[in-house]
């Protein structure tokens, strides 16, 4: 009987430990701006930079839908070959964050590099949507407040960005 317990027990800390922690909603967290694109990208872009870190890479994926609308048979249900007027992606890291959580959990190393990104629609030109995903974090307390100082962070950036 023992034996039978310690079983159904290890298959519940199994099933526990098997749960994402996500963000409350698991969405994106995203804000809105209305101005100008490229002001808003400057804005972005600083908000990262004047924070010391270095952008890794700017990502062009309304120019890469684009590009291969044609190839792979897509449009949107305008007609058009992208929703988007613009949108882009920069990536960037914190070490100091990022040691932290996947010290606590090396499972986080899902979240480097930090994803931040920005769009406007064809169909609303002029309010740019600027956002990331949530950060995932662990099972244990230690995991989770790491990755909610990235999280923290990457909400000041979102926030200094479309103020």
């Amino acid at each position: 009987m023992s034996t039978f317990r310690n079983l159904i027990a290890a298959m519940l800390v199994a099933l526990a430990m098997s749960f994402p922690a996500m963000a409350e909603d698991g969405g994106p967290h995203e804000r809105t701006k209305t101005d100008a694109y490229d002001t808003v990208v400057e804005d972005l872009k600083n908000a990262i930079i004047n924070r010391g870190y270095v952008i890794d890479y700017v990502g062009q994926l309304n120019k890469m839908l684009e590009r291969t609308s044609e190839a792979v048979g897509s449009v949107t249900d305008s007609g058009a070959k992208s929703p988007y007027k613009n949108a882009q992606y920069m990536q960037f890291c914190a070490a100091k964050l990022t040691h932290e959580a996947v010290s606590a959990n090396p499972q986080s190393i899902v979240n480097c590099p930090y994803v931040l990104y920005a769009y406007e629609l064809n169909s609303k030109p002029g309010v740019v949507h600027v956002g990331y995903r949530p950060p995932l974090g662990g099972p244990s307390k230690r995991s989770r407040a790491a990755v909610k100082e990235i999280a923290d962070l990457l909400t000041a950036i979102t926030k200094e960005a479309t103020e």
